[in-house]
């Protein structure tokens, strides 16, 4: 997909114009900025494989996900709740528990701009066209499917 590409601009118009992204360059990297538009939930690749299968049978909307290789987490570009609600203490301390984190509004989150497993790469690619991403409540309810069936 990115062989195409020459520069992070290039990377960054590809992005927006394929899947509908709100593509900005910080610091020369292509990210997005979670907030009203887009959220973001990080968890382990494992946990993340099973999430993302669960959501795949569920049949919800295609779940965006990028993988990190330096720390092996995956992040879930999710469609944020409107209005914005925050989560309750005990709801995020279940979530570390799992090593589950729900990105802040104001944060950058970076985007692939490779295909192989080196760098930033899509483990979920989204749909070509409009964004379309699961909700918030979608992907955590998928978590907590989870994380119930695989408890000891």
């Amino acid at each position: 997909m990115f062989e195409s590409c020459h520069s992070p601009h290039d990377v960054a118009y590809l992005l927006r114009h394929r899947y509908g992204l709100p593509v900005q360059l910080f610091a020369g990297r292509p990210t997005v900025s979670t907030g009203s538009v887009l959220g973001a939930v990080v968890m382990p690749a494992e946990l993340g494989r099973a999430v993302l299968n669960r959501l795949e049978r569920e049949r919800e909307r295609p779940a965006p996900v990028i993988a990190d290789p330096g720390d092996g987490s995956w992040t879930f570009l999710i469609t944020p709740p409107i209005p914005a609600a925050p989560l309750d203490i005990r709801e995020r301390h279940t979530l570390a528990g799992h090593r589950v984190s729900v990105v802040p509004s104001g944060r950058h989150v970076m985007l692939p701009t490779v295909d192989s497993g080196l760098g930033y790469h899509w483990v979920g690619e989204p749909g070509a066209g409009a964004l379309a991403m699961p909700a918030r409540a979608a992907v955590l309810a998928a978590v907590h499917a989870v994380t119930r069936l695989t408890a000891p």
